[in-house]
């Protein structure tokens, strides 16, 4: 699968995001907030975060969030997502993950271990509360300014803009840039814009899971001989495409089988 979407900041404030979904956008990645250049430590919530959370639940245009960070320990990663987490995710749902952006040159740049940990530290506190984390940098970063192989349990968005995936490190969310041919330039909704794909489908494995503020789903109860005949009227399609779906969706495929060929053949 390929989704196209946008994250945006107050710098795109007043986009239109109806108008963006017209245009093809399946998703948006907000930005929570930011620590300030100045000292490394002071934050601030976008001053747009809020408006672009209502505006696209109201059209359902599913989110997900990512704070500007400049830490780099341990200790100032779990501080940064401590002020997201208040400010910004608290009683909020996102379809998408929750990203620390790590790309600083005064703070972070020269710091490598320090940079790494504190990504720890920030992705180790958010998913202590329930949230799917990652880690957003360009591909030069996650090659010299980030131990990446420290940072396997968490998703990776890769920032390269090209028209061709980077092969290193593999990510699920590829901020590509601008695309000459989707929308126009680099512009969604008249609006110069970040754009990006998607090759997870994470509202679906966050739902599932119940995380970032979604409760988690229950199984559906029904029985073996209720989807045999569900079968049996075309609901869970053919073939392979059949055995995918109803494992996917947590049945025994084999024993759903067997009862549907008992029906057909009495």
């Amino acid at each position: 699968m390929q989704l196209f979407g946008i994250d945006i900041s107050k710098w795109q404030s007043g986009i239109n995001l109806s108008q963006a979904k017209n245009q093809g956008v399946k998703f948006a990645i907000l930005r929570g907030g930011y620590t300030g250049s100045s000292n490394g430590i002071t934050k601030a919530k976008d001053t747009s975060f809020e408006t672009f959370y209502k505006q696209c639940k109201s059209l359902n245009i599913p989110v997900g969030c990512y704070w500007f960070s400049r830490a780099n320990t341990y200790e100032k990663g779990v501080n940064e997502a401590k002020f997201m987490y208040e400010n910004c995710l608290k009683n909020k749902q996102f379809e998408y993950p929750i990203y620390i952006d790590v790309e600083d040159s005064i703070y972070q740049k020269k710091n490598k271990k320090g940079t790494t940990e504190a990504i720890i530290g920030f992705c180790e506190y958010l998913e202590n509360l329930g949230y799917y984390v990652g880690v957003y940098a360009n591909v030069d970063w996650f090659k010299n300014y980030i131990d990446t192989n420290k940072l396997n349990p968490y998703d990776k968005w890769i920032a390269y803009w090209s028209t061709k995936r980077p092969s290193y490190p593999e990510g699920d969310l590829w901020q590509f840039g601008g695309e000459t041919n989707k929308i126009r330039s680099n512009k969604v909704a008249n609006k110069v814009c970040d754009q990006d794909y998607s090759y997870k489908d994470y509202p679906k494995i966050i739902k599932a899971k119940g995380l970032n503020g979604f409760k988690k789903q229950t199984a559906n109860k029904k029985s073996i001989i209720e989807l045999a005949k569900e079968v049996i009227n075309g609901k869970w399609s053919n073939g392979a495409e059949r055995k995918k779906r109803l494992t996917e969706s947590g049945y025994n495929y084999n024993e759903i089988q067997k009862k549907v060929n008992e029906i057909l053949h009495k």
